[in-house]
């Protein structure tokens, strides 16, 4: 999806890491080997208001993309006593998991006090709804059940309530914190140190990057110690990846001092992106730590008080619509570095600039409304308390979902690299040796001379696109072509823009003889679009044995999606007859870091002249997946007389078979000479599916007439919404 596409719409808080199953109810939060239950569909019932308010509910109001958490902290609804069952006892490992539980939630109550929420902020509700989720999980007993889960949450209510109003009677919190930092340089990751200490601990500049080197900040936020792991800034340029990946280097090996509990990925929200320039980097991020560290990440998009620009229409787009684009950016980018399409991490906001808006307790107020430096607190803290749950119960993660999505990443295109891999390829013809021409001998006693010189020659002109434009810029593509170089010749798009060249590209080629026996070609092309990028490179050879037998070997680079495919290929061709040839092949295709393996057999036969058959069939396959296919051909050539051009007339048909998915097609095609200067081309396709196509098409050298025929299907375009209208 584009970042221009509509963003789902924001809710109150931003989600907890998670990754959802496919093929289960629950998903993960917290670290790689374990798992939280993710919420079900429904919303739990609300609990009655504690009975101390929550301090500054009424100004937490963060706009970012979650995944739409319960409105409210859980509580169950109380039954009629008719209708309850007996509850079965508890063993004693029940009762200790049911006390460290307990304690979990005294914790988290506690912490969003300190931060100066309540047990209605939603990242503390959703944390508790999964406690007491994975709780009825563990116990094996269904939700709703009747297991004191409300007791339970109002004896830690009340517990927490009076452990911060009368802290020295109350036991100590022992909680601490470690949180790593890493994003690019000039990000604002020193700022938001500060700003988080409400202290300057490090020193920060506008403009440059400070940290040079990884380093360790220590301090307290609201009593409770927090220590902090600062990586130097990244750079995005492709060609500073060794500097990534060096510190990187440094960054883990800082790590075995302090494990992080959190990591915070930074990006600037006042700098849209509308690409994956920043991919290479985070794969960097991914080969250095693998990919667990996005499991407990949280991104942060610093500047947020910038004004958000104008759409693709002109107009000013909301700041929560801006801001739930940017988000689905920067996570899809993520997901894509840690090959899981299913990662949902939370985005936070912050804006460490001295003229942001404050509220009456001088805390930075972001433009919709959201306190931002306790809600990231907040955010942390409970990732991991989710993270100690995890721990505690022991729930692992269901594998087979897992796996799907790996190979569902990892396995090339079958279909696409077979249909490459059945495409009929000629061998190369032997350079012809050119007969040298007869001269007189100079008289005796006069020279030579020197030999002569190859005369370069002007190229062809590109034809370009018609223009209104007075001016032709045709000749800035006009070049001197000499001999034994290499050919070059742009890429032209006949229907693109107005004032536009039309030129997207260019194709090179270049013809080799190894040895007489063996000739060689090189050829590629590059095209070029505002986003995209094609490139499609081939060399092969031809090697001449003897009479009749021919192997060709070949290296074919292309692009496939964002990635590029390399597929090493050879085939052999001999002669079984005057009528028939038969040839075989294997090829080898990487894909990322997925290879597969092909093998293909192809029959020709000449049935008269003008008139040949050729059969093909061939299998490729990866990773335990097989894809086979075939196809079928058969061509007739037609001379009329002299003067006209022949006319051509092939029947196709192609079958292939993917994961039990079997596809069939056929295809049609005749051309033939209206008159000598007049051609006449149809092109007809159907496939098993019930799409096809059908096409005519007329070209002619000095027949105006024709040209009027392309006001035939304008004219039906307005008679047909003429009759709509009607």
């Amino acid at each position: 999806p584009t970042p221009s596409a509509p963003a789902p719409t924001p809710s109150a808080m931003p989600s907890l890491p998670t990754r959802p199953s496919p093929t289960s109810a629950a998903s993960t939060a917290g670290g790689a080997a374990s798992a939280m239950p993710s919420l079900p569909a429904r919303t739990p019932p609300t609990a009655p208001a504690p009975s101390v308010p929550a301090a500054g509910d009424a100004t937490i109001r963060p706009q970012v993309v979650s995944l739409a958490p319960p409105a409210a902290r859980p509580a169950a609804n109380p039954t009629p006593a008719a209708s309850v069952t007996p509850t079965p006892p508890m063993t004693p490992e029940q009762e200790e998991l049911n006390r460290k539980l307990q304690e979990i939630r005294v914790k988290l109550l506690r912490l969003s006090r300190r931060l100066g929420q309540g047990p209605r902020n939603t990242v503390v509700a959703q944390v508790l709804y999964r406690l007491e989720l994975a709780e009825h999980l563990k116990a094996g007993r269904p939700r709703g059940m009747p297991g004191g889960s409300s007791a339970a949450f109002e004896a830690a209510n009340a517990e927490a309530t009076r452990a911060e109003e009368e802290p020295a009677t109350a036991d100590p919190l022992g909680f601490e914190c470690t949180i790593l930092l890493l994003g690019k340089t000039g990000v604002g990751k020193t700022s938001t140190i500060n700003s988080i200490f409400d202290s300057p601990v490090a020193d920060a500049a506008p403009f440059d990057g400070e940290t040079l080197q990884v380093r360790e900040i220590k301090g307290e936020v609201y009593g409770i110690p927090v220590r902090i792991i600062d990586s130097p800034g990244l750079r995005p340029c492709a060609a500073d990846s060794r500097y990534n990946a060096r510190i990187m280097a440094q960054t883990k090996h800082f790590m075995k001092k302090h494990s992080p509990d959190i990591v915070l990925y930074f990006d600037r929200l006042d700098m849209p992106h509308r690409d994956f320039g920043d991919l290479p980097l985070l794969r960097i991020v991914t080969e250095t730590f693998g990919a667990s560290i996005w499991f407990n990440a949280i991104v942060v998009l610093t500047h947020a008080c910038a004004a958000p620009p104008d759409g693709a229409n002109g107009q000013p787009i909301s700041y929560d619509m801006y801001v739930a684009q940017r988000s689905h950016v920067v996570q899809q980018m993520i997901r894509q570095a840690a090959g899981d399409m299913r990662l949902m991490n939370p985005v936070s906001l912050a804006e460490n600039h001295p003229d942001c808006r404050q509220n009456n307790k001088g805390e930075r107020v972001l433009p919709n409304g959201q306190v931002w430096r306790p809600q990231l607190l907040l955010l942390a803290f409970a990732s991991k308390i989710l993270t100690e749950a995890n721990s505690l119960l022991n729930l692992k993660e269901n594998s087979a979902g897992r796996q799907f999505m790996a190979q569902k990443q990892k396995v090339p295109p079958l279909p696409y690299l077979l249909s490459s891999l059945l495409t009929a390829r000629k061998p190369r013809k032997q350079f012809q040796e050119e007969e040298e021409e007869e001269y007189e001998a100079p008289p005796p006693g006069e020279d030579e001379g020197p030999p002569p010189k190859q005369v370069a020659i002007p190229a062809p002109d590109p034809a370009l696109p018609p223009s209104f434009d007075s001016d032709n810029p045709g000749h800035r593509f006009r070049f001197l072509e000499a001999a034994n170089q290499w050919m070059v010749r742009p890429i032209v798009e006949a229907h693109g823009w107005d004032h536009d060249a039309g030129v997207e590209g260019f194709s090179v080629d270049k013809a080799i003889s190894v040895k007489p026996s063996i000739p060689a070609n090189v050829s590629g092309q590059i095209t070029k679009e505002k986003k995209d990028m094609q490139l499609a490179l081939e060399a092969e050879a031809s090697a001449h044995h003897k009479t009749g037998l021919v192997t060709t070997a070949g290296l074919d680079i292309q692009t496939v999606g964002r990635q590029l495919a390399y597929t090493c290929r050879t085939e052999t061709r001999w002669k079984n007859a005057a009528s028939n040839k038969t040839s075989a092949g294997l090829s080898a295709s990487m894909v990322g870091k997925g290879i597969a393996y092909g093998a293909k057999v192809e029959d020709r036969w000449k049935i008269r002249p003008g008139m040949k058959l050729v059969l093909s069939g061939g299998a490729i396959t990866s990773k335990g997946d097989v894809a086979y296919g075939g196809n079928m051909e058969a061509t007739l050539r037609r001379i009329t007389d002299e003067t006209a051009e022949g006319g051509r007339t092939t029947i196709g048909a192609s079958f292939m078979n993917w994961k039990g998915d079997l596809a069939l097609g056929a295809n049609l095609t005749n051309q033939f000479a209206i008159e000598p200067k007049t051609q006449l081309t149809t092109r007809a396709n159907i496939n098993s599916r019930g799409a096809g196509q059908l096409s005519v098409r007329a070209s002619s050298n000095d027949r105006l007439q024709l040209a009027l025929a392309a006001l035939v299907p304008v004219f039906c375009t307005i008679v047909g919404r003429i009759q709509q209208e009607g």
